[in-house]
């Protein structure tokens, strides 16, 4: 439970960093932007936010993939058929799924496995709040985390 915790502690240490610097570039990219640049502003806000996603949730893929291959500390199960074996692709579906909470069930994690799906369910649920909370004051016409001049 320790090894599942710490590495808990560390992807969203890793996320939260990545998070917050993606938002931090794109404030200030939009600081330096007129205005009238509304639009686009906006829309770099969103590209960036999901790619910024799903690069996340990719990270808690690899560790996932850690925890199972490399720490035995638990396992991925399919719900389907128990001789399918369970490839990367499961794995970041899986991770995606938990990310955005959407918690789908069709794969379904065990032993200590369980505890960083949890963890990446409400740091995914945090992780989009902030991004909607962002997107908001871009579409209110600011640059949320730029220093006011």
């Amino acid at each position: 439970m320790i090894q599942a915790m710490l590495l808990s502690i560390l992807v969203v240490a890793i996320c939260t960093t990545i998070h917050y610097f993606v938002l931090k570039g794109v404030s200030n990219t939009i600081a330096r932007r007129r205005v009238e640049a509304h639009g686009q502003n906006l829309g770099l806000a969103v590209g960036a936010i999901t790619i910024a996603h799903v690069f996340e949730a990719f990270i808690y893929t690899l560790f996932f993939l850690w925890a199972v291959q490399g720490l035995q500390i638990g396992a991925l199960t399919a719900s389907g058929p128990a001789d399918k074996p369970i490839t990367l692709m499961d794995y970041f579906y899986f991770s995606l799924v938990n990310f955005t909470t959407l918690g789908r069930g069709d794969l379904n994690p065990v032993g200590h496995l369980r505890f960083i799906t949890g963890i990446e369910a409400f740091h995914g649920f945090l992780m989009i709040t902030a991004s909607g909370s962002f997107v908001l004051q871009v579409m209110g016409g600011s640059a949320p985390l730029s220093k006011k001049e």
